[in-house]
């Protein structure tokens, strides 16, 4: 059988299955007649393909051709005797909706009949599939979100066109009394109501930099109200109040003329709705998270005290766990906090719709970038989790990081704050303070050895020294147990006898003073004796007379 005969009998069948009595295409919504109240189609319509069904709807609409642009709109739903008089205001509010809260996915609206998208992933289970439905957004309804969808339809007399859907038509009286022009902006003139720049209409580019400007002068207003009340303000509780509400207040008061402009002066376009939705959500969602971290930090001041004098006392060891576990628990509520926020913003503004990205596709690709850019701030805010719950170090607890005497004072997400003794602050990443190694003096109890180490002549008066040693000793309170101070000789070379003086103390701050004490009184009680009995105590210059003095 030869090629060409092949293809007739292909072709034969193909036809005797269409026309058997009960076949149906399952790509196409079946209807009994394709908007019988209209009249013929001109020119201008073209519904053969998703992207010219909403090319038909839009460009008819601006021009002016009304009852074309009603043919791109299933009007089965209607009576056919109605149809030519609803269908062009109907086909008129729809598009007036899609200019003021749609961006229109022109890159899913493919130019086949079939709709099917030949570079779909393999893993979309409509990849290589015919469609019969497409959703072009979702947008807010009376009661619920309403959805706006293309469908492939065909009363069985003619090709299968694309409109859209008699559920979609069915609701646009509704979504046009929600997201249609204002009471406000129907007043305007006609002049106001043209086209501009970038397809906006004139009014928006006046009222856009109103509306900013009006928003800065309340923002001004209430920080200026915050500022009087502040000054009269002598009571704790309305102290806190203030703090807390200053500027979560500010920011709350401007977005809310975002959102009463918007809500009922102004319906901008679709392009300016698609920044402003989600400024106003993040708005809202920063004043409340700021308002919220506030009050955590009011009272876990009221709960601890965060004065690095009290908590590195020797005696606030159950404080120094709490306020590191408190400032654990408010990072902890932070992060939750930022997750939750983000989530509610994305669902809120509908970023998904409006935008006509999906997230999901490319949450993969965008999570290993995030992950790899944010690594490091990401361990850091691990580790210093671990620091609060292995307690390794606390606030207020006294450490020597790096050969340097500091106290812990803050931990942060990314970084510890130790301030030196001197008064300095060293910042170190938490990734490095919980590798490292450190020495922490307050982790069990804040008893500690002191020592002095001296080197004394070869001929010193050991016996001598360690009276005089016990004798100062016995002067300095925060050595509490007399009877530990010992004075070792544990060294010797060609300069002397090398001594180590040492002393159990109550706490490193008291101790290391009373190290330098005991230090300079032994120095003078070496001087002493050797002016008393007329034997070197201290090395002269490394080389001591080692003949006897007598």
């Amino acid at each position: 059988m030869s090629d060409a005969i092949r293809r007739f009998v292909v072709l034969c069948l193909a036809t005797l299955c269409f026309a058997l009595p009960g076949w149906s295409d399952t790509h196409v919504f079946e209807i009994e007649t394709l908007n019988p109240g209209l009249p013929a189609p001109g020119d201008t319509v073209d519904l053969r393909t998703p992207h010219g069904a909403m090319a038909t709807l839009i460009d008819n609409v601006e021009e002016g051709r009304l009852i074309s642009a009603a043919h791109a709109l299933d009007l089965s739903d209607l009576a056919p005797q109605i149809q030519a008089e609803k269908g062009p205001e109907l086909a008129r509010m729809l598009v007036s909706v899609f200019e003021r809260r749609v961006i229109i996915p022109w890159g899913d609206l493919l130019q086949r009949p079939d709709g099917l998208d030949a570079n779909a992933a393999q893993q979309n289970v409509t990849a290589g599939e015919p469609r019969r439905a497409l959703l072009l957004a979702t947008v807010d309804g009376p009661k619920r979100a309403a959805a706006i969808r293309l469908e492939r339809v065909s009363d069985g007399t003619t090709d299968p066109v694309w409109l859209i859907s008699r559920e979609t038509v069915a609701q646009i009286p509704a979504l046009y009394a929600l997201h249609g022009p204002s009471a406000f902006e129907e007043m305007l003139p006609d002049w106001l109501k043209q086209r501009s720049v970038f397809g906006l209409y004139v009014w928006e580019l006046v009222a856009l930099p109103l509306m900013i400007f009006a928003a800065y002068v309340v923002g001004r207003g209430i920080y200026l109200l915050f500022r009087v009340l502040s000054r009269r303000a002598d009571g704790w509780w309305s102290t806190l109040a203030l703090s807390a509400l200053r500027w979560p207040g500010l920011i709350a008061a401007v977005t809310t003329v975002f959102l009463l402009a918007t809500k009922y002066l102004f319906v901008f376009s679709g392009g300016i709705t698609t920044i402003l939705l989600p400024l106003i959500v993040i708005g809202y969602v920063t004043a409340a998270l700021m308002f919220g971290l506030q009050l955590i930090d009011a009272t876990l001041r009221q709960m601890v005290s965060f004065d690095m004098t009290d908590l590195s006392d020797h005696g606030r060891t159950s404080s120094r766990s709490l306020a590191t576990a408190l400032t654990a628990a408010r990072r902890l509520i932070v992060v939750i906090a930022l997750v939750i926020a983000v989530g509610f913003i994305l669902s809120s503004a509908r970023l998904y719709n409006s935008l006509g990205v999906s997230l999901l596709a490319s949450a993969g690709a965008i999570t290993l970038i995030l992950g790899f850019a944010a690594r490091s701030v990401l361990g850091n805010m691990l580790a210093s989790l671990q620091i609060a719950i292995n307690r390794s170090a606390r606030i207020g607890d006294q450490i020597e990081y790096d050969g340097v005497w500091a106290t812990v004072e803050r931990i942060h997400f990314t970084f510890v704050q130790l301030k030196v003794w001197n008064g300095d602050r060293l910042v170190v990443p938490v990734e490095h303070f919980v590798s490292d190694n450190f020495v922490n003096y307050t982790l069990e109890n804040t008893e500690q050895i002191r020592t002095v180490k001296m080197t004394l002549a070869q001929t010193a008066d050991l016996d001598a020294m360690r009276d005089r040693f016990h004798q100062i000793v016995a002067e300095e309170e925060c050595v509490y147990d007399q009877d530990a101070a010992q004075m070792l000789v544990y060294s010797q070379d060609a300069f002397g006898q090398v001594v180590r003086f040492q002393f159990p103390t109550t706490n490193p701050n008291d101790g290391w003073e009373a190290e330098c004490r005991i230090r300079e009184a032994l120095m003078k009680a070496a001087q002493e004796l050797h002016g008393a009995n007329d034997r070197a105590m201290l090395p002269r210059g490394g080389l001591d007379d080692m003949s006897d003095p007598a």
